[in-house]
């Protein structure tokens, strides 16, 4: 809420920032200096759009596809090992609700223990005919992927953009700024124009930091898509009470679990509690 808040008075002040400031020139030519610099920006902007787009679309396959790939185990083993259905049900349903606990980036380090498990109960499955035993491969298989996806979300997760990169950004567009500010003549649609770009900068500069950091979208990923896993595996979608009472999730069906710790963020102890529409 703050965030927002604080947004929207960066906002306003460059809005108006043009109306308040005193005209001034700085050279004869203003335009040349101005393409120059909106050239510099525009491709380095650019090439940072590109390259965390590319990491970002990346993260979002690994993570459905690890998804995918626990909704097969946990079908395999069923299939198997009927007596264990129970078993890789719970591990798996432990798992994703651990995961929530986290951001979207830390959850794997930090989720260890009850992903050890479920790989645990899967590698420890005993076929009992020649189709167990030609399926007991795949369940090999699946598991690889998810480590192996794992291991490169953790890669792929990282900023490209480092202080270094963003001071060059931000000193561009201070420039920019300042070559705007100067073609000003005391017309009141200029300085709107005016007002406008640097809005315009601002939600660039934005839209940068939020690809980079993978909070474009993140809600996304971090919430809606883990309820694919609890269908998959017969089990009622889950949801963390904060992230519903901050607006993050909205439950996709009436009846629903959520988790609602006692002391956060000092523990990650819950309670968790069935909801379900009232008669």
């Amino acid at each position: 809420m703050h965030a927002k808040i604080n947004s929207y008075l960066i906002q306003i002040i460059l809005l108006t920032l043009p109306f308040v400031l005193p005209q001034f020139h700085i050279h004869d030519d203003n335009s040349t200096l101005l393409t120059a610099i909106s050239l510099l920006f525009a491709i380095l902007v650019g090439f940072f759009i590109a390259a965390t787009t590319s990491n970002y679309l990346r993260l979002q396959t690994l993570i459905a596809d690890a998804n995918a790939q626990l909704i097969s185990i946990c079908n395999l083993v069923k299939i198997i090992e009927p007596n264990k259905s129970e078993e890789i049900v719970q591990a798996i349903d432990d798992y994703m609700i651990s995961s929530l606990d986290y951001e979207l980036l830390d959850f794997t380090d930090n989720t260890k223990k009850e992903f050890s498990r479920v790989l645990e109960i899967a590698n420890g499955i005993e076929p009992k005919d020649d189709r167990g035993f030609a399926l007991v491969a795949e369940i090999q298989s699946r598991t690889y992927t998810i480590l192996s996806n794992n291991q490169e979300s953790t890669m792929t997760a990282k900023r490209i953009v480092t202080p270094r990169h963003w001071s060059i950004i931000a000193l561009l567009a201070v420039l920019l700024a300042i070559s705007l500010l100067s073609f000003r003549n005391g017309n009141i649609v200029t300085s709107l124009f005016v007002g406008v770009m640097f809005l315009t900068v601002y939600h660039i500069m934005t839209l940068v930091y939020e690809i980079d950091s993978n909070i474009f979208l993140s809600k996304q990923l971090e919430y809606n898509d883990p309820q694919q896993v609890f269908e998959g595996i017969g089990r009622m979608n889950y949801y963390p009470k904060s992230a519903i009472d901050k607006g993050d999730a909205k439950p996709k069906t009436d009846t629903y679990r959520i988790g609602i710790y006692k002391d956060y963020p000092n523990s990650l102890e819950k309670e968790i509690k069935i909801i379900e529409p009232s008669k």
